[in-house]
């Protein structure tokens, strides 16, 4: 496996149980989704922005290593930097605790939230991809 630090039942035990303390909770318990922040001060999304990996990486390494934590619905690879998109923000908040600090192909995992929608093509709906651009509009105005 090209995933080391969370391959095993014992490894990923103890990394479960030592990031579970820091994510926020509720008074019963709960993780408090809308107090959780990635160690950039960013809100909990369902889009993660995935960082640090070895060279060689492949898309599909990539979705099998977070697909172990959460369903995966898209994942754009930008060179040294990729988004993995999940189905909802608890298992995305899930995945990033179980994998941030793992190695996958020689690389240390840096994994923080990523916005809903981006420039850099960070949104997976069909409606609203990286290169939709609307017809009524002559002169597009991207935000910087």
């Amino acid at each position: 496996s090209a995933l080391k630090g969370g391959s095993n039942s014992a490894g990923t035990s103890a990394s479960l149980r030592n990031d579970a303390a820091s994510v926020p909770r509720n008074p019963y318990g709960q993780i408090d989704y809308e107090k959780v922040r990635d160690d950039r001060g960013n809100p909990a999304t369902k889009n993660l922005f995935v960082a640090g990996y070895g060279v060689g990486t492949s898309e599909h390494q990539l979705k099998e290593t977070f697909g172990q934590h959460a369903s995966i619905t898209g994942c754009v690879m930008k060179g040294t930097f990729s988004f993995v998109n999940t189905s909802n923000v608890q298992s995305a908040v899930m995945a990033r605790e179980a994998l941030t600090g793992t190695t996958l192909n020689g690389g240390v995992l840096r994994v923080n939230f990523a916005k809903e929608t981006g420039r850099l093509g960070t949104s997976f709906d069909s409606t609203n991809g990286p290169n939709t651009r609307s017809p009524y509009m002559r002169n597009p105005v991207y935000n910087n």
